[in-house]
This record gives structure tokens, sequence and C-alpha cells, in this order.
């Protein structure tokens, strides 16, 4: 019997993909979860630069929290020149920050909806043929709005558009600094084919140590493992082999 062979994505993060049989599954929606200062906004982008640059494969970054002009001064210190692949028809920025007046109309409670959220970035998704979306941070809707069940409702199709193109999309959220679970959604239950989770622990006075888990990625043996995890002058690296402090 001839096995199935998922395809597979390059995450562009060093040592991630050892830990998840080569790659993100393609046209999945993985969550990428931690709570302040782990790095997901950096793993986010690295994913779509290293896509863009590495294997030629053009990205959707939509930010809802932080404005382009930061994430890009932010991404130089890695080297990475999003304003480049912007140039060059690689990089897609869907500006939704809170310092940008939003040209999306979204109702209240309980009228809330993301229609027109979902054609700006397909907008962009077919305009560039993009095959990476990034969305950061899925926790400031949570704060804008009450209705939890309209809001998984409205965010399940939103994912469901932009993964039946094709592409592979990567959310964001913050876990709340008490928080034990995986953030406002619990969206891995219901949404997520695929959950990393980072984090820096203070392991004494004067350190702390930053790791990466794959709680659950659907389609693949990944590790089980809570591994070792740095920021370096090149971005996000994982250390397949070094198994974090504590774990």
């Amino acid at each position: 019997m001839t096995q199935y062979k998922i395809e597979r994505v390059k995450t562009g993060i060093p040592g991630l993909d050892e830990l998840i049989e080569g790659g993100f599954p393609k046209g999945d929606t993985i969550l990428v979860a931690g709570k302040a200062g782990t790095g997901k906004s950096i793993l986010a982008t690295q994913f779509l630069y290293r896509g863009a640059v590495d294997y030629g494969e053009p990205g959707v970054l939509v930010t809802l929290e932080e404005p382009p002009r930061l994430i890009k001064r932010n991404m130089m210190r890695f080297g990475m020149d999003l304003e480049k692949l912007e140039r060059e028809g690689m990089l897609a920025i869907v500006d939704l920050s809170p310092a940008k007046p939003s040209p999306v109309n979204i109702g209240e409670y309980p009228s809330f909806d993301l229609s027109g959220l979902e054609a700006i970035i397909m907008h962009h998704v077919k305009k560039i043929n993009a095959q990476r979306v990034v969305i950061d941070t899925l926790s400031i809707l949570a704060y804008k709005f009450k209705s939890r069940d309209i809001l998984r409702e409205e965010i399940f199709k939103l994912c469901a558009h932009i993964t039946s193109y094709g592409c592979t999309l990567l959310l964001t959220s913050e876990i709340p600094a008490q928080d034990t679970g995986l953030g406002v959604f619990d969206i891995e239950a219901f949404l997520a084919s695929g959950v990393i989770v980072l984090y820096n622990e203070k392991i004494s006075d004067t350190s702390r140590s930053r790791s990466i888990e794959v709680l659950k990625l659907r389609g693949s043996k990944h590790s089980s493992r809570i591994h070792s995890m740095r920021i370096t002058d090149e971005g996000i690296r994982v250390w397949p082999g070094e198994i974090s402090p504590g774990t």
C-alpha cells in the first residue's frame, strides 16, 4: 500500500523543520502562541521573509498591532529587508494597526464580521500570488469584541477562505501573563491544524531560557519535547537536539 505523502512548506526557521517532518503541511493553519516577548512576531515574519528569499514563495503580512515601519525596522536587525521584498512584489503588508485609520468597517457585536478584512487579504493574495500569509495578532480582535462564538465563526471562515486558495497561514496569539492556556481563543481546539508555543521562562535571578514546543501538528510525526530556541543576529534558531532546561 502506497503511503500518502503530505506536501510540506519549509518554515525558514533553522532547526524547526527537523521537529515537524520537514515543514508545515501546505495549506494548513498554524497557531503560534506565547506570552509577550517570546518572539511570535519574529518567527511569523521570518517565515514570510525566508519563504520569499529562499523558496520563491510570495507572502502577505497582516499586522493588527505594530505599524509596518516598526516591523521593517525591527526585522532589519536580523538582516531581513522587508521593504525590498515589497518593491520586488514578493511581500504585501496589510496595515490594520491602531496607528492607522482602518479601511475595514467591522461592526460592533452582534453584527461583527470579517468580510471586509477577508476581501483586503484576498486582494493582496491574488495580486502577488501569495503562498504564505501571516495574521499578527488575533489577540487584538479578542479585546475589541464581546462574543467569542461569533468571533470564532468569523475567524474560521476567514482562515478557510485563505487556505482554500492554497496558502499556508500562520496566526499569532498572545497568552496573557497569568494564563495557563493558549490565549483568549483556545483556538487550537477548533481551528488550527498545528500549534507552536514559544516560552521565555525565568530560570534564575539573572537569566531566562527561550524554548519552543510543537504542541500539535496534524498529519505529522512531530517532536513531543520542549526544545531550546534563541533569537540570534539572523533571527530565530531552534536546537533540535537541545532540550530546554526543566523539561
